[in-house]
């Protein structure tokens, strides 16, 4: 398999901010121990502490992210309602926020990323009275600080990596010709953003992903830690929110291994650096 990988470059990348929200696309990024800088060190907790996705609120898609720097200096966040969301009087669309100024000063709280305990800050009462109203659910948002270590799971973690709140791994990497590969079996086609990729590469045969073992790009190593399997998410429509069971079933029928569906591969980073869009990738193993 490995001679028939052709020329490969990245054409994609993204982050997500805040866990199961919007993608933010990215003409470079930085690889840190996190993987992407500052992808998903948000995410939102119902009042037990436990984390909420678009599994629970599936509406959690309709919600567009921006990162901006204050003015007072530090990095934040804008979050956006879609056009068509209909809001209770006196309620904003738009949400905006600073790190430094709204978590800084603010209690540490255990939170759950399905089995496992981590810790988060809290934000300020603003921001979780928005989102609790927005998404009409009670959440707060929390935020995973650098100083934070998360372990990856040590039967996969090759180096004690680690990982924000991201499901499990810093990194997911897709392919075009996979994904169009797959939306032949679907009436509607879907954009890869279903998917929630990180990494996103091009001018490859069909599923090549799925035998590669490590991989370059610049001067940055990867090393593929598992293939990723899929829950519901990829079958919520971006625009509307609604679930096409479609989607999952031409997943089951087509990429499944014994009871679980696979799509993307879960990366580790085996040094940190910056890659960027149009980098050749190479495929070391």
């Amino acid at each position: 398999m490995k001679g028939k990988v052709m020329d490969l470059h990245i054409s994609q990348l993204y982050r997500y901010p805040v866990k199961s929200m919007g993608a933010v696309a990215l003409p470079h990024a930085q690889i840190d121990r996190f993987g992407i800088e500052k992808d998903r060190r948000w995410m939102l907790i119902d009042n037990n502490g436990k984390f909420l996705t678009q599994r629970n609120i599936a509406k959690m898609t309709l919600l567009s992210v921006t990162e901006h720097q204050s003015d007072e200096g530090g990095w934040g966040l804008t979050i956006q309602t879609a056009q068509n969301t209909v809001l209770p009087e006196q309620c904003e669309p738009t949400l905006s926020f600073v790190v430094s100024k709204h978590f800084a000063m603010n209690e540490s709280i255990s939170v759950e990323v399905w089995s496992e305990i981590c810790e988060g800050k809290v934000a300020n009462d603003f921001i979780n009275q928005w989102l609790s109203v927005v998404l009409d659910v009670p959440c707060r948002l929390v935020f995973m600080e650098e100083a934070y270590y998360r372990n990856v799971d040590k039967e996969y973690a090759k180096n004690n990596e680690t990982v924000s709140f991201a499901d499990g791994f810093p990194l997911l990497l897709t392919t075009e010709p996979s994904l169009a590969a797959f939306n032949q079996h679907l009436e509607s086609p879907i954009e890869m953003l279903r998917f929630r990729p990180n990494m996103v590469i091009s001018e490859n045969y069909a599923f090549a992903e799925d035998s590669w073992k490590r991989l370059r790009v610049g001067n940055v190593d990867f090393c593929v830690a598992k293939p990723c399997s899929r829950c519901v998410i990829p079958t919520i429509n971006r625009l509307s929110a609604k679930k096409e069971p479609a989607v999952f079933k031409a997943l089951k029928q087509y990429r499944s291994i014994g009871k679980e569906v696979f799509f993307g591969q879960n990366l580790l980073a085996m040094n940190t650096g910056v890659i960027s869009v149009g980098d050749k990738v190479e495929i070391i193993e």
